[in-house]
């Protein structure tokens, strides 16, 4: 008696209310912050694994976020169902819409905080409308997994698919005697108490917006998903044999109507669905309110908890993959590169653009975004650009395809996952909206600098100039660099070294700092002046 005494006041505080199912001694609490994306995944991996390798009995995903990528969360999902231990919790503090619900409904448990919400899970694009039949793909992987979620938790599979689509209404009934609840949809209703179920909810869409089209796309999305699934799609094909299945209930029908109540109207078939505590509560699927570690301790049991969130390293990837980052750092490496080429000098410029380039690169890399062939692209294009730059110089067909190639490149380090899905094309678009927006400020950057800062003192600190007398030995002026202004398009002067296409040819007595305008100049060659900048163009004079 006095061993289970002791045993019992060590124990931690509610220990003997927690069902057996739940129970856990050392509990790994999991943060998922901000937007689910592929970095999202690979962190999430990384602290499961480590908190397996730790002796963790219990996984605890605190979530707060407003959604995120549909592979991703999927891919989430499914380490939890597989690699994660069988006691799951979902801590909802304070939001989990869209992404952050499904990835919760895939949990054993779901608490939330006070004040907190989830739900609202439909797909959306970043392009605008999805049309109804790339809708209806969109939906059947995401119903596909929130009624496998409810299956296995035993939650009820109507209501987690109101989540997802538009269309579906519902209704919550009571049993007269032992107070369960249900929610059945209309046809259903209609069985059960043989008229239509009452429409308590007002709706949100217009009534002259209800034409033809409009009714088609208030109606639930399954007679798409199902035809989608028959044709080519994996997921419909799933959520077909999941809708054929056996319900985890059974459907009620006239004999049942003196059981049960109806106690009101859960949603209307032009909303989607989001909940507060004590709505999903009042639902079956909050299995409880957490506002903070000891309440969390007391709902599991359990005797210890660790908290771990992303480290400094994946803060910085997520950032350096955000897409104004992004922007910026395409912005830097084509004005380096521009200038470098316009105006060789001290390789500063050349060394920006490297570095540039490395991080656009490396960050798509760690975060799962790029693949090996976006950056053999940006690679195969860099040297087909060098080749007609210094081998074929105007021929342009090596650089019209290397131009292409990084271009291809760079994009591609926007898109992950399928190319078949509307999310990775919708990922591609972004991508090159993005460097397309990058090139043209990139053109007006450089416009500006070059006609801001040409023979300047400032730019003649960036930019390797010698004399005539220190070359030759000749007692030439030395001085600042002429430009267009001052040295009048048709000037004739001599390559003082090759122009590969950038070199230094001598007009009169000064050096300056010139670009070939076609192929290369051998060193001596005669020269004539065809334009200028922060170096001056030019072409040789044919013999």
């Amino acid at each position: 008696m006095g061993l289970v005494v002791l045993l019992l006041a060590a124990a931690p505080i509610g220990t003997q209310n927690v069902p057996a199912y739940r129970q856990a001694n050392q509990v790994a609490v999991i943060v998922i912050e901000g937007a689910i994306d592929s970095m999202t995944v690979q962190s999430v991996r990384r602290r499961l694994q480590n908190a397996v390798d730790g002796g963790a009995d219990a996984i605890v995903l605190r979530i707060n976020t407003p959604g995120g990528e549909l592979l991703s969360t999927l891919e989430l999902c499914r380490m939890l169902k597989v690699d994660a231990p069988a006691n799951t919790t979902a801590w909802i503090d304070p939001y989990a819409f869209s992404a952050g619900t499904i990835i919760a409904l895939a949990c054993r448990n779901i608490v939330i905080a006070p004040g907190g919400m989830f739900g609202d899970s439909a797909p959306v694009s970043p392009l605008g409308p999805i049309p109804q039949a790339e809708r209806a793909k969109l939906e059947s992987p995401i119903l596909t997994e929130v009624i496998d979620s409810a299956r296995r938790h035993h939650r009820d599979e109507r209501i987690v698919q109101a989540f997802v689509s538009v269309g579906v209404e519902l209704w919550l009934l009571q049993h007269a005697d032992t107070g369960e609840r249900i929610c059945v949809d209309a046809s259903e209703y209609e069985a059960i108490f043989g008229t239509p179920p009452p429409q308590t909810i007002p709706s949100i869409t217009p009534p002259e917006s209800f034409g033809s089209e409009n009714e088609q796309t208030m109606s639930p999305f399954f007679d798409e998903l199902l035809s989608a699934g028959s044709s080519s799609s994996e997921a419909g094909e799933d959520l077909a044999s999941m809708l054929q299945r056996p319900s985890s209930r059974p459907r009620l029908g006239p004999d049942d109507s003196d059981q049960w109540i109806l106690l009101r109207q859960i949603i209307s078939n032009d909303r989607l669905l989001a909940l507060t505590p004590p709505e999903g509560a009042s639902y079956g699927l909050i299995d409880g309110i957490v506002s903070n570690d000891d309440e969390l301790r007391a709902f599991l049991g359990a005797r210890s908890i660790t908290t771990s969130r992303r480290s400094w390293s994946e803060h910085v990837t997520s950032f350096l993959v955000s897409w104004p980052v992004r922007l910026v750092l395409i912005v830097i490496f084509l004005v380096c590169t521009f200038i470098e080429m316009a105006a060789p000098g001290t390789g500063l410029f050349g060394a920006g653009s490297a570095a540039a380039l490395l991080v656009l690169l490396a960050a798509p890399w760690l975060a799962g975004f790029a693949q090996w062939w976006d950056i053999m692209l940006v690679l195969v294009g860099l040297a087909l650009i060098a080749i007609e730059l210094l081998l074929t110089p105007g021929v342009i067909v090596a650089g019209a395809i290397g131009a292409c190639c990084l271009l291809a490149g760079l994009i591609g380090t926007f898109v992950s996952g399928d190319m078949s899905s509307t999310e990775a094309w919708d990922s591609m678009f972004r991508g090159m909206l993005i460097v397309f927006t990058a090139i043209i400020a990139s053109v007006v950057i450089s416009s500006v600098l070059i006609k801001r800062f040409q023979g300047t003192r400032f730019a003649s600190r960036f930019v390797l100039r010698s004399d005539v007398g220190s070359l030759h030995g000749d007692g030439a002026s030395s001085g600042p660099p002429s430009t267009t202004d001052q040295l009048a398009i048709g000037t004739e002067g001599i390559a003082v070294t090759d122009l590969r296409p950038a070199g230094r040819v001598q007009c009169g007595d000064v050096i300056h700092d010139a670009v070939s305008s076609g192929h290369w100049i051998a060193q001596g060659a005669a020269i004539r002046v065809i334009g200028g900048g922060m170096a001056l163009e030019v072409e040789e004079i044919e013999e």
